[in-house]
Protein backbone atom coordinates (compact mmCIF):
# COMPACT_ATOMS: atom_id res chain seq x y z
CA UNK A 1 0.00 0.00 0.00
CA UNK A 2 1.37 3.39 -1.01
CA UNK A 3 1.91 5.96 1.66
CA UNK A 4 -0.39 8.99 1.30
CA UNK A 5 2.52 11.43 1.40
CA UNK A 6 4.31 9.59 -1.40
CA UNK A 7 1.13 9.72 -3.49
CA UNK A 8 0.82 13.46 -2.97
CA UNK A 9 4.44 13.93 -3.97
CA UNK A 10 3.84 12.03 -7.19
CA UNK A 11 0.76 14.13 -7.99
CA UNK A 12 2.67 17.38 -7.41
CA UNK A 13 5.64 16.09 -9.44
CA UNK A 14 3.37 15.20 -12.37
CA UNK A 15 1.75 18.62 -12.22
CA UNK A 16 5.14 20.34 -12.16
CA UNK A 17 6.26 18.26 -15.16
CA UNK A 18 3.12 19.09 -17.12
CA UNK A 19 3.53 22.81 -16.25
CA UNK A 20 7.15 22.72 -17.38
CA UNK A 21 6.17 21.08 -20.68
CA UNK A 22 3.42 23.66 -21.23
CA UNK A 23 5.78 26.53 -20.38
CA UNK A 24 8.38 25.16 -22.77
CA UNK A 25 5.82 24.84 -25.57
CA UNK A 26 4.55 28.38 -24.91
CA UNK A 27 8.11 29.71 -25.05
CA UNK A 28 8.71 28.02 -28.41
CA UNK A 29 5.44 29.44 -29.80
CA UNK A 30 6.35 32.93 -28.57
CA UNK A 31 9.82 32.67 -30.14
CA UNK A 32 8.33 31.54 -33.45
CA UNK A 33 5.86 34.44 -33.40
CA UNK A 34 8.66 36.90 -32.63
CA UNK A 35 10.65 35.47 -35.53
CA UNK A 36 7.70 35.85 -37.90
CA UNK A 37 7.10 39.42 -36.72
CA UNK A 38 10.79 40.26 -37.17
CA UNK A 39 10.86 38.83 -40.69
CA UNK A 40 7.64 40.65 -41.61
CA UNK A 41 9.01 43.93 -40.25
CA UNK A 42 12.30 43.47 -42.13
CA UNK A 43 10.42 42.76 -45.38
CA UNK A 44 8.22 45.85 -44.88
CA UNK A 45 11.26 48.05 -44.24
CA UNK A 46 13.00 46.62 -47.31
CA UNK A 47 9.93 47.26 -49.46
CA UNK A 48 9.61 50.79 -48.12
CA UNK A 49 13.26 51.46 -48.83
CA UNK A 50 12.94 50.01 -52.33
CA UNK A 51 9.84 52.11 -53.03
CA UNK A 52 11.66 55.21 -51.83
CA UNK A 53 14.57 54.50 -54.18
CA UNK A 54 12.19 53.97 -57.09
CA UNK A 55 10.37 57.22 -56.30
CA UNK A 56 13.64 59.09 -56.03
CA UNK A 57 14.81 57.67 -59.37
CA UNK A 58 11.59 58.84 -61.04
CA UNK A 59 11.99 62.27 -59.44
CA UNK A 60 15.60 62.60 -60.60
CA UNK A 61 14.66 61.41 -64.10
CA UNK A 62 11.87 63.98 -64.27
CA UNK A 63 14.27 66.73 -63.15
CA UNK A 64 16.79 65.73 -65.81
CA UNK A 65 14.05 65.94 -68.46
CA UNK A 66 12.99 69.38 -67.24
CA UNK A 67 16.57 70.65 -67.46
CA UNK A 68 16.95 69.18 -70.95
CA UNK A 69 13.74 70.89 -72.05
CA UNK A 70 15.02 74.15 -70.56
CA UNK A 71 18.24 73.77 -72.56
CA UNK A 72 16.24 73.24 -75.75
CA UNK A 73 14.16 76.35 -75.09
CA UNK A 74 17.27 78.41 -74.38
CA UNK A 75 19.09 77.32 -77.53
CA UNK A 76 15.99 77.62 -79.71
CA UNK A 77 15.48 81.16 -78.43
CA UNK A 78 19.10 81.98 -79.23
CA UNK A 79 18.71 80.71 -82.80
CA UNK A 80 15.81 83.10 -83.43
CA UNK A 81 18.06 86.08 -82.60
CA UNK A 82 20.23 87.91 -85.07
CA UNK A 83 23.65 86.34 -85.36
CA UNK A 84 25.38 89.25 -83.61
CA UNK A 85 23.03 88.96 -80.61
CA UNK A 86 23.62 85.26 -79.93
CA UNK A 87 26.06 83.85 -77.40
CA UNK A 88 29.41 83.19 -79.00
CA UNK A 89 29.05 79.40 -79.17
CA UNK A 90 25.85 79.70 -81.20
CA UNK A 91 27.00 82.19 -83.78
CA UNK A 92 26.82 80.89 -87.33
CA UNK A 93 30.62 80.71 -87.61
CA UNK A 94 30.80 78.24 -84.69
CA UNK A 95 27.98 75.91 -85.71
CA UNK A 96 28.64 72.44 -87.03
CA UNK A 97 27.58 71.95 -90.64
CA UNK A 98 26.63 68.42 -91.67
CA UNK A 99 25.02 66.82 -94.69
CA UNK A 100 23.18 63.58 -95.24
CA UNK A 101 26.39 61.60 -95.83
CA UNK A 102 28.21 63.00 -92.79
CA UNK A 103 27.95 61.65 -89.25
CA UNK A 104 26.06 64.26 -87.24
CA UNK A 105 28.20 66.11 -84.72
CA UNK A 106 25.92 65.24 -81.84
CA UNK A 107 26.57 61.52 -82.41
CA UNK A 108 30.31 61.98 -81.82
CA UNK A 109 31.49 61.51 -78.26
CA UNK A 110 34.21 64.10 -78.72
CA UNK A 111 31.64 66.80 -79.37
CA UNK A 112 30.51 66.54 -75.74
CA UNK A 113 33.96 66.32 -74.16
CA UNK A 114 35.06 69.17 -71.95
CA UNK A 115 36.71 71.93 -73.94
CA UNK A 116 36.56 70.02 -77.22
CA UNK A 117 33.91 72.04 -79.02
CA UNK A 118 33.36 75.76 -79.40
CA UNK A 119 29.82 74.97 -80.53
CA UNK A 120 28.76 73.26 -77.30
CA UNK A 121 26.81 75.72 -75.20
CA UNK A 122 26.32 75.51 -71.44
CA UNK A 123 23.01 76.99 -70.37
CA UNK A 124 23.35 79.77 -67.76
CA UNK A 125 22.36 78.75 -64.24
CA UNK A 126 19.88 81.61 -63.96
CA UNK A 127 17.91 80.12 -66.85
CA UNK A 128 17.38 76.69 -65.26
CA UNK A 129 17.48 77.23 -61.47
CA UNK A 130 14.42 78.70 -59.80
CA UNK A 131 14.66 80.71 -56.60
CA UNK A 132 11.56 78.83 -55.40
CA UNK A 133 13.16 75.39 -55.77
CA UNK A 134 15.82 73.70 -53.66
CA UNK A 135 16.93 71.53 -56.57
CA UNK A 136 19.93 72.30 -58.73
CA UNK A 137 21.32 70.17 -61.54
CA UNK A 138 24.46 68.22 -60.72
CA UNK A 139 25.79 69.69 -63.95
CA UNK A 140 24.35 72.57 -65.93
CA UNK A 141 22.53 71.42 -69.07
CA UNK A 142 24.18 72.02 -72.42
CA UNK A 143 23.36 71.86 -76.09
CA UNK A 144 24.96 71.57 -79.50
CA UNK A 145 23.48 73.18 -82.61
CA UNK A 146 24.35 72.11 -86.13
CA UNK A 147 23.05 73.04 -89.55
CA UNK A 148 21.82 70.33 -91.87
CA UNK A 149 20.43 70.40 -95.38
CA UNK A 150 17.33 68.23 -95.65
CA UNK A 151 15.26 68.16 -98.85
CA UNK A 152 16.92 71.34 -100.07
CA UNK A 153 15.97 73.16 -96.84
CA UNK A 154 18.32 74.30 -94.09
CA UNK A 155 17.35 73.33 -90.56
CA UNK A 156 19.04 73.64 -87.21
CA UNK A 157 19.44 70.40 -85.28
CA UNK A 158 19.51 71.23 -81.57
CA UNK A 159 20.60 68.47 -79.21
CA UNK A 160 20.41 69.08 -75.47
CA UNK A 161 21.32 67.20 -72.31
CA UNK A 162 19.76 67.62 -68.87
CA UNK A 163 21.24 66.29 -65.64
CA UNK A 164 19.62 65.39 -62.34
CA UNK A 165 20.72 67.01 -59.08
CA UNK A 166 22.58 63.84 -58.01
CA UNK A 167 24.43 63.43 -61.32
CA UNK A 168 28.14 62.60 -61.35
CA UNK A 169 30.34 61.29 -64.17
CA UNK A 170 33.72 59.65 -64.61
CA UNK A 171 36.67 61.15 -66.46
CA UNK A 172 35.30 59.98 -69.82
CA UNK A 173 31.98 61.72 -69.25
CA UNK A 174 29.95 58.56 -68.62
CA UNK A 175 27.32 58.61 -65.89
CA UNK A 176 28.31 57.21 -62.48
CA UNK A 177 25.30 58.32 -60.44
CA UNK A 178 22.09 60.15 -61.21
CA UNK A 179 20.24 60.62 -64.47
CA UNK A 180 21.04 62.28 -67.79
CA UNK A 181 18.40 62.75 -70.46
CA UNK A 182 18.88 63.73 -74.10
CA UNK A 183 16.38 65.64 -76.22
CA UNK A 184 16.56 66.95 -79.75
CA UNK A 185 14.63 69.28 -82.02
CA UNK A 186 14.84 69.97 -85.74
CA UNK A 187 14.12 73.66 -86.09
CA UNK A 188 13.37 75.49 -89.31
CA UNK A 189 13.56 79.27 -88.96
CA UNK A 190 12.27 81.92 -91.32
CA UNK A 191 13.21 85.46 -90.43
CA UNK A 192 13.16 85.60 -86.62
CA UNK A 193 10.48 82.98 -86.06
CA UNK A 194 10.49 79.18 -85.95
CA UNK A 195 8.25 77.88 -88.71
CA UNK A 196 8.63 74.18 -87.99
CA UNK A 197 9.72 72.23 -84.94
CA UNK A 198 10.12 68.47 -84.63
CA UNK A 199 10.88 67.11 -81.17
CA UNK A 200 12.25 63.73 -80.14
CA UNK A 201 13.98 61.98 -77.28
CA UNK A 202 17.36 60.36 -77.94
CA UNK A 203 17.43 56.81 -76.59
CA UNK A 204 20.96 55.91 -77.73
CA UNK A 205 23.20 58.92 -77.03
CA UNK A 206 26.96 58.83 -77.63
CA UNK A 207 27.63 59.26 -73.88
CA UNK A 208 25.41 57.48 -71.35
Amino acid sequence: MNHPIIGLRRIFANRRWRGAVQSGASLIIVLIMLGVIALTSAASLRNASSNERVSNNFRMHALAQQYAEAALRYCEAQMTLADASRVNALKESNLFVTSGSTTPAWRKQGTWSVGSSAARTTVPEAFVVSSESAFKPGKLPDCVVEKQTLDNATVYVITARGFSSDYTADGRGFTVTGSVLWLQTLLSIQGSAAVDRTWRRILNPPIY
